[in-house]
């Protein structure tokens, strides 16, 4: 099985990597573009090859995308987040391929002591603190009062972490609106006026924010 460079197996040779897909009894599956994956119940999942994005939609029907999983990035219900108003699903940006292991398999005491699982286990922990930030910096987004708001609320997150005014948009516009929840059009207006007064330039995905207020 091929070796997939996420923050999952930091730590791991290719050799230990081998070894661990067996003691794991790591699956892989295929998914077409544009079908619906449900979060993995007591499973991790890893992007082998393509994109998915986790997506929310709450009890009047608004879809907010919540994040989205390139080659490499890691999902489950152990990496989730429990709503009592909104469902939470997966849904391939394109063909995508799937590595699946067992959460038991991952946490449960290996026979064969092998340093590696603890590796993963360590690796498990600080990606469920990663998660939880992103959740944070997400609804910190989301608590703006209007769209503009929202955008440079989102694109001065984008800058700090890019540690550049110029930083590319991780999806489609179309995608944008849907992760800062309000209507295509109107955020396509505001950020026309936006660019209009110079607070940033924008060329599809790439962007140039110039000041914040």
């Amino acid at each position: 099985m091929e070796t997939i460079t996420t923050s999952l197996f930091d730590g791991v040779s290719k050799t230990e990597y081998a070894a661990m897909m067996t003691c794991f009894k790591a699956t892989v599956k295929t998914y077409g573009k544009g079908e619906e994956i449900p979060l993995p119940a007591g499973r991790v999942g890893v992007v082998q090859r393509g994109r998915i994005s986790l997506i929310k939609t709450d009890a009047n029907g608004v879809r907010t995308i919540f994040e989205q999983f390139r080659e490499g990035g890691v999902f489950g219900d152990v990496l989730g987040f429990a709503w009592a108003d909104a469902f939470f699903y997966l849904w391939t940006d394109e063909e995508c391929d799937v590595l699946y292991i067992d959460y038991e398999h991952i946490v449960k005491r290996c026979p064969n002591a092998c340093t590696h699982h603890s590796v993963v286990v360590s690796n498990l922990v600080r990606l469920m603190g990663e998660k939880t930030q992103a959740l944070s910096e997400h609804l910190e987004i989301l608590s703006r009062r209007t769209t503009r708001e929202k955008l440079l609320a989102y694109f001065s997150m984008l800058a700090a972490k890019q540690k550049s005014s110029y930083f590319t948009l991780p999806f489609s516009q179309t995608s944008l609106a849907d992760y800062i929840c309000v209507d295509r059009s109107a955020m396509a207006r505001e950020l026309r006026r936006m660019c209009e007064e110079g607070l940033i330039d924008i060329e599809r995905r790439n962007v140039k924010l110039i000041r914040t207020s």
